[in-house]
């Protein structure tokens, strides 16, 4: 709900508990926007550096500060690091954090302290809107702290603001120098030289009104690395102290790398190792593994520098034999992951402002005439999810394939579900979909998601369309197909919630996009492509100029879950509507795309309305998904569908793989079609080979795409992690069955393995399920929490309900030789 702010005529987004409520709206209109000179000019890459000085009689028993910034803030407490913030989002309802600064404070004199970052540009993450600040509000006992006059401000030293961006999508490479900085975060600095800053009041343009971010601030960990892997060492290039690109520098010297002798030692939360002498204008450079893929911002503490000594870091996700991979940054998305640091004399220490996504860091000393001390570790940073499920085999394949799964699901989730740690960091929606569901399974959290679709719908064409990922400046990433995804997406939400208000509260947008499709719509009655946007679809190269049948699936599916949700939400007149456009639309398919003679889809129709032969699995597992032709599903399964999942591992390299072998990303419908049609055993198979191989490969999170290319392509895309879903329901039995999870059917596979047990995360509670290969037969069990009822289905059985109306676990075992079951036992 949005109340008027009369003082400030903005609107205040009040999404937070009463209690929390009362504090935001005392405090939050008294703060100001401060920035350390015109928040309007010079603001490419720029730093401020911020902070109040305060003194307390005594420490209260708490403390709330709402903290934001544009674009990013890092906020200590008494030199003490807090967190990091704000969410992503839009400047219109621009995203605040609450944060409890009560144990960081003591008797006496106190400090508040921001370092703040404005990009000054727009990205596949932020959108820049001329303007930079900074804004806390809230008291600590007696004594306000709200940004304004009083407090400190100065442009942060020791920042290089020209610098080579990291990525296509994303910011800046850090060139940070250290003899420049101080201790401004502690509490006796004197900072009376500092400025005054410059004030805008609350509510004003472009941060019209605020949200509470409604999603829990990042979990933040230490991670160390494993281990030392090789060096290397050389002549530095000349001007290497002039350049403003990192990665260029380390691709022009010539490197080569060979095993290490040197020793990566680990104690108190760091990982330690000595770096001898380099003579003027050498350099020694060591690749170092962290054991898996992580994401989080580095950490350095050097000591014995004379000052002035050079280090280089980058990042990586793949190695050959000793040395790192990485490409050109004039390929691709132009890919730069460097930083660089220059030391003050004594001690250094450092840590990176952005978060990353790699598993290989490379560090590069330049220009050291003593032995230095480098210590490093990672602020590993994530969405907090709390995993709840669980999935143990007698095959240890399967278990590191969920594993594998689980791990990168947790990787691509931040502020917002990302498509990878590593090159963009973006809100994709074809990709969140699946993410989506995977996180159901693990955790039953919808926040993220919830948050997304909202997100999604705000950035939008001015005819409907949404972006492929938003916040973003990506003009040239709008997708329709992901639009449709968009739609679809409201259903996903629905049937894990069984809640109709967000969808009540986007469906004027959802009508938008719809009146896209339905302008767009041919005289045959089939959507064409429109070449002012990007068709995804698939990496797989697929048949998209015309009137594509898989784009004219996905619309289909779009008006079918959404007439769904009209028929829940009681809009009689617009389900007509609909129902209408759906039933012209599933006519056109039918006599257009259809070939019953030769009971054959087409890849869709030319610009003359000529067939175009085009037959992709892709095709074959919408039209099961959507039951077009019901008669033809066991056809078009063993003609289309099984031969694909019951081939080797994918061969084909690069994004765009072979014609006709779906992405991991897609297999995802392939999966489902399969399941639809019973072929349990053939998609777990499929699993347990494929994923198999990406376990093989000694990769800790799933790839982008099959045989994906280190440095070009991602190695931890949560796309492709989607096997969660499919061991949850082949395996451990467990299939939903309406909306909220009320119903559930328990059905296991008996294939593979010996035994199975897990755990599938609902929101109404956690259930168990399980099985095991005994001398007697095999042995299932199943765990219900309250207020879920479940189909029992098993092999040579009647279909049974049960119903656990207090915390129940049920026991069945199953005689293979006499096909038969012991009677039903209730175990409390």
């Amino acid at each position: 709900m949005s109340k008027l702010n009369r003082k400030t005529q903005s609107y205040i987004n009040w999404n937070e508990d009463p209690g929390t409520l009362i504090d935001f709206r005392k405090f939050v209109q008294s703060a100001k926007w401060i920035w350390y000179d015109s928040p309007s000019y010079d603001l490419v890459n720029s730093w401020m550096q911020t902070r109040k000085t305060f003194y307390l009689k005594k420490v209260p028993k708490t403390s709330i500060v709402y903290v934001t910034a544009d674009t990013q803030y890092r906020l200590y407490v008494n030199g003490i690091y807090i967190n990091r913030g704000p969410a992503r989002g839009f400047q219109e309802s621009w995203s605040y954090d609450n944060v409890n600064i009560t144990p960081f404070l003591k008797k006496g004199r106190n400090v508040i302290a921001a370092l703040v970052h404005n990009l000054g540009i727009s990205t596949f993450q932020y959108i820049h809107q001329g303007y930079a600040g900074f804004l806390l509000a809230g008291k600590a006992d007696d004594e306000e702290i709200s940004t304004n006059q009083s407090w400190r401000v100065r442009i942060a030293p020791g920042y290089k603001r020209v610098t080579t961006r990291v990525s296509l999508q994303l910011g800046f490479q850090e060139f940070f120098d250290a003899r420049l900085d101080d201790s401004w975060v502690l509490s006796d600095y004197d900072d009376s030289s500092w400025d005054n800053p410059r004030c805008r009041n609350f509510g004003s343009m472009p941060w019209y009104s605020f949200e509470k971010r409604e999603i829990p601030l990042l979990k933040e960990t230490i991670a160390i690395p494993d281990k030392l892997i090789s060096e290397t060492k050389g002549k530095c290039k000349v001007d290497y102290e002039k350049i403003a690109n990192v990665v260029s520098l380390f691709l022009e010297e010539e490197k080569n790398w060979y095993d290490t002798t040197n020793i990566l030692t680990k104690d108190d939360n760091w990982a330690r190792f000595q770096v001898p002498a380099t003579s003027e204008r050498d350099y020694r450079g060591y690749l170092i593994d962290f054991g898996k893929e992580f994401v989080g911002s580095l950490l350095l503490n050097v000591e014995n520098g004379e000052g002035g000594e050079i280090i280089d870091t980058m990042i990586c996700e793949g190695k050959e034999n000793f040395s790192p991979i990485i490409y050109s940054s004039k390929v691709g998305c132009k890919v730069a992951f460097g930083n660089r640091l220059f030391l003050r004399a004594g001690k250094t220490e450092y840590e990176q402002f952005d978060y990353w996504g790699f598993r290989y860091l490379i560090l590069i000393v330049r220009n050291s005439k003593q032995k230095l001390t480098i210590k490093l570790k990672l602020r590993s940073v994530g969405y907090p999810l709390q995993i709840k499920a669980e999935f143990q085999s007698s095959d240890e394949r399967l278990n590191k394939i969920y594993k594998m799964s689980t791990w990168t699901q947790q990787c691509c989730m931040q502020d917002a579900y990302v498509d990878c740690p590593w090159r963009e960091q973006a809100q994709w929606w074809g990709d969140a979909r699946i993410q989506a569901k995977n996180t159901f399974y693990l955790s039953a959290d919808e926040r993220l998601f919830k948050r997304g679709i909202k997100q999604i719908g705000t950035q939008k064409v001015p005819n409907g369309l949404t972006y492929g990922h938003a916040p973003t400046i990506a003009h040239g990433c709008i997708l329709p197909d992901f639009t449709l995804t968009w739609i679809i997406t409201h259903w996903d939400y629905y049937w894990q919630t069984a809640d109709l208000s967000l969808f009540k509260q986007m469906k004027d947008k959802i009508y938008e996009a719809f009146d896209y499709f339905f302008q767009m719509t041919g005289k045959n009655g089939l959507i064409s492509y429109d070449n002012r946007y990007a068709l995804f679809l698939d990496w797989s190269p697929l048949f998209k100029d015309g009137y594509s049948t898989l784009y004219n699936l996905f619309y289909l599916m779009a008006l079918r879950t959404t007439i769904k949700l009209l028929e829940q939400a009681g809009e009689e007149k617009l389900v007509q509507l609909y129902s209408r456009r759906e039933r012209s639309l599933l006519n056109a398919i039918k006599k257009m795309l259809f070939n019953r003679k030769t009971q054959t889809l087409y890849g869709g129709l030319s610009w003359n309305n000529q067939p175009v032969v085009e037959n992709t699995p892709h095709i074959y597992s919408l039209a099961i998904l959507l039951d077009l032709f019901p008669e033809y599903h066991q056809l078009f399964v063993q003609k289309y569908l099984l031969p694909l999942v019951k081939q080797n591992y994918p061969q084909a390299e690069g994004a765009k793989g072979a014609k006709g072998i779906p992405s991991p990303f897609f297999m995802h419908y392939i999966f489902e079609a399969l399941k639809k049609c019973g072929c349990m055993e053939e998609v777990a198979d499929c699993i347990y080979r494929w994923w198999g191989e990406m376990v093989a490969k000694g990769l800790s999170t799933t790839e982008e795409v099959w045989n994906a290319k280190p440095g070009l392509e991602s190695l931890c895309h949560a796309w492709s992690a989607h096997p969660i879903i499919h061991l949850s329901n082949i395996l451990l039995g467990i299939w939903q069955k309406s909306p909220g999870w009320n119903k559930i059917c328990f059905s296991p596979t008996f294939t593979c393995v010996n035994f199975v047990r897990g755990k599938v995360a609902t929101p109404k509670g956690i259930i168990e399920s399980g099985w095991e290969r005994t001398k007697a037969g095999i042995k299932t069990y199943l765990s219900l929490p309250q207020g879920i009822t479940a189909e029992v289905t098993l092999p040579g059985r009647k279909k049974e309900i049960l119903k656990s109306s207090n915390k129940g676990k049920w026991t069945i075992m199953y005689r293979e030789i006499l096909s038969k079951f012991e009677e039903l036992t209730h175990e409390k």
